[in-house]
């Protein structure tokens, strides 16, 4: 037998992993295929991570609590609220991810102006967007009549954006700002856009909602900024208008629980589910220490207003509660729905003190009810205490939908890490610990040899989940803290198996006449980044399998470190695949160049070379010189004797059960002894075969393989 390599690079063709093909490669959601430039830029692997920096932009803004909403396979928008020093003007900004190159770009800001003219530090921030289709729309200059609408009744504001031909967004190729809505059926464009006849359309709901404390107490409270578009994100920055009297146009509403504002310490903001297009609840817990209580806000309520200030919106108000720990004011509490554990399909508002998540059910907020706490998780890190030390400083709570658990940020003191878990409330340990304080700065002046990761440098670190991106903001207040990344956290090997698929799968590969599978190499980056500064990826698993190659059915097996893949049953194809690593210490995904799988193939074994020298034509003895060591005892050996001409076979004989003579010699075929397993000890041995019995004036090809 001759060992073989069959190689696979991945440069070619690929699929995604719902369109199996075992032709091609097949990419999870999160896992990509590269090319550039330099060799090492031609990888498969996890979406590389992604670095934005909100201090370093054109325009400086401090920021923090990313919300991010996916406009289609390519790009997410990216929304940021001001974290610096309080101010009358909030301003609000946003970024475009290209998730296909990893790279955030700056679209520029809004500056929010508050009713209140004093002081305030934004302590909990969503963004809201909705599209409205129903019925169709004609257009005639800047005049859009809609047939089946209610454009007014909805309470759409002026100020959005509408485009025509589509109910897609992502297939509108020009907007149009809207002037006014005069009806149910009546929108007035701020542009001419000819005349266009009745047909499918989409109207963009984009509103900001933020939850602040004020430096003047009774001024901060919960605000809505209405009649927003994309466009309005400018580089030079576009202010929105404090609301006086008129509701549903572009500017800021003040959505007050009282005449005198009681929601005044603010912890966060968390967002409903739109019920319809007059009703979507949002809920702010507040309180931060002895007690805390949820306000509980219709931000689709039609709005009475004086001054820019309304209480339509307001709804109720719980009692107050006794929680473990103190409540953080980052950004705290999201509603979202769990499948698992006590929340099981209960839509539920989660929230962190410093040592608990808890959970209410949104059924439990009810006006001045004083156990709205359903139930509560306890810090416990993965392995228990005596592992990582409880670090008491949690600090907010994310859902990362794709893989059905919580992401629970720390405060980042003295270097707390932070975690991503199920919820339970029985005590076990978190299920994964993450991210590091290795004090790496991501400045655009840091050295170019660095690789780009979120180290934790004893800070505030927020987060989004997006279609299992998380996007982790670094809330400093310098160039030196205040970064954004981009983390594909789904594609993590724990979940990679499930909807949607984060794996990396080969071709098939063939492995044509093998008998003998020797291991599997695999070519992947060692460290990435420069000098002294390179750092090793996180690790990655592999797997292989040799049937229900065509139709995706065979059943994977994992390889251990070493790629051994002696003893598995010969075949004629082989294809492997990769799990990775994204939860560890710098998150840092790895990158595959090749793989290549050795295997012996029914030539003569590459242990041994023909010898004609030692071979006997008088005695049909045939014999091979032993040229490289097995590494161990010799494995069975098998001789092939074929009719050279016909190709017939004319004897099958092997050294477990041999019916003809085998021999051996270590000193150049000067003595021959009787056959034996030992390795390789010298350049001059040989063994021979001579068979039982052969015919005469026969043309012979003799071959040498193991016996498997």
């Amino acid at each position: 037998m001759s060992l073989r390599i069959s190689q696979h690079k991945f440069s070619g063709e690929t699929v995604a992993y719902e369109d199996y093909d075992s032709t091609k490669t097949m990419l999870g959601q999160l896992i990509q295929q590269r090319t550039g430039v330099l060799p090492e830029d031609n990888f498969a692997g996890p979406m590389p991570i992604g670095l934005g920096r909100p201090m370093e932009a054109s325009t400086a803004i401090a920021s923090a609590y990313p919300h991010v909403i996916t406009w289609d396979d390519t790009y997410d928008y990216v929304f940021l609220a001001e974290n610096s020093t309080a101010a009358a003007t909030r301003r609000i900004v946003m970024y475009t991810f290209n998730k296909l190159s990893s790279e955030f770009s700056w679209n520029g800001f809004i500056t929010l102006t508050f009713p209140t003219a004093t002081s305030h530090t934004i302590r909990g921030f969503r963004v809201v967007r909705e599209l409205y289709t129903a019925g169709t729309a004609s257009v005639s200059g800047t005049a859009v009549t809609g047939s089946g609408t209610a454009w007014q009744a909805s309470s759409l504001a002026v100020g959005s954006r509408i485009g025509f031909g589509s109910a897609d967004p992502t297939e509108i190729t020009t907007w149009y700002e809207i002037a006014s809505i005069g009806s149910d059926t009546g929108i007035t464009l701020t542009t001419n856009a000819g005349t266009i006849g009745s047909g499918p359309y989409v109207i963009e709901d984009l509103e900001v909602i933020v939850s602040t404390t004020n430096a003047t107490v009774a001024n901060g409270g919960l605000f809505l900024a209405k009649g927003l578009r994309y466009e309005t994100f400018a580089i030079a920055g576009t202010v929105i208008p404090a609301a006086t009297t008129v509701d549903n146009i572009r500017a800021v509403y003040w959505l007050a629980d009282a005449g005198v504002v009681t929601n005044t310490i603010a912890c966060g903001v968390a967002l409903g589910s739109r019920d319809s297009w007059t009703q979507q609840y949002v809920y702010v817990i507040d309180g931060t220490t002895t007690t805390n209580r949820v306000y509980k806000y219709n931000i689709r309520a039609a709005l009475s207003l004086a001054s820019g200030k309304s209480t339509s919106a307001f709804d109720l108000v719980t009692g107050a509660q006794t929680p473990t720990g103190t409540c953080s004011q980052a950004n705290n509490g999201r509603v979202g729905t769990l499948n698992h554990g006590p929340g099981n399909g209960i839509e539920s508002l989660y929230f962190v003190t410093t040592t608990r998540v808890y959970r209410a059910a949104l059924t439990n907020i009810t006006s001045g009810n004083t156990t709205w706490h359903s139930d509560a998780m306890a810090e416990m890190p993965p392995g228990g205490t005596t592992t990582y030390a409880l670090t008491s400083a949690l600090n907010s709570v994310e859902i990362a939908g794709t893989i059905d658990r919580l992401i629970v940020m720390s405060s980042g003191t003295a270097g707390a890490r932070s975690y991503v878990t199920e919820y339970n409330t029985i005590g076990d340990p978190f299920n994964h610990i993450f991210l590091a304080d290795d004090k790496q700065q991501d400045q655009s002046s840091t050295d170019a040899g660095a690789v780009s990761h979120p180290a934790i440098l004893a800070s505030i670190m927020s987060v989004w989940s997006e279609n299992g991106i998380a996007y982790i903001c670094r809330n400093g207040t310098t160039a030196a803290l205040n970064q954004l990344y981009a983390l594909p956290l789904s594609a993590h090997w724990t979940y990679a198996s499930g909807t949607p698929n984060q794996r990396l799968i080969t071709p098939s590969i063939p492995t044509p006449n093998a008998v003998i599978f020797d291991r599997v190499y695999v070519n992947s980056i060692r460290y990435i980044g420069s000098g002294t500064f390179g750092m090793q990826p996180e690790p990655f698993r592999l797997f292989y399998r040799q049937n229900g190659i065509d139709d995706n059915t065979g059943t994977w097996t994992e390889l251990d470190d070493t790629g051994d893949l002696t003893g598995i049953s010969p075949a004629s194809e082989i294809q492997f695949m990769f799990e990775f690593k994204i939860l560890g210490t710098n998150c840092i995904p790895n990158q595959i160049f090749s793989v290549a799988v050795a295997y012996e193939d029914d030539s003569t074994d590459s242990h041994y070379q023909p010898s004609v020298g030692k071979s006997n034509l008088a005695t049909s003895t045939f014999a091979w010189r032993f040229s490289t060591a097995f590494g161990g005892t010799v494995p069975a050996l098998r001789v092939r004797l074929f009719d050279a001409v016909s190709g017939g076979l004319l004897v099958d004989d092997d050294t477990v059960t041999p019916s003809g003579t085998f021999e051996k010699s270590t000193d150049d075929g000067d003595t021959w002894g009787a056959y034996n397993t030992t390795d390789k000890t010298n350049d001059i041995t040989y063994i021979r075969y001579t068979p039982a019995s052969l015919g005469s004036d026969i043309k012979v090809r003799a071959l040498l393989t193991q016996n498997v």
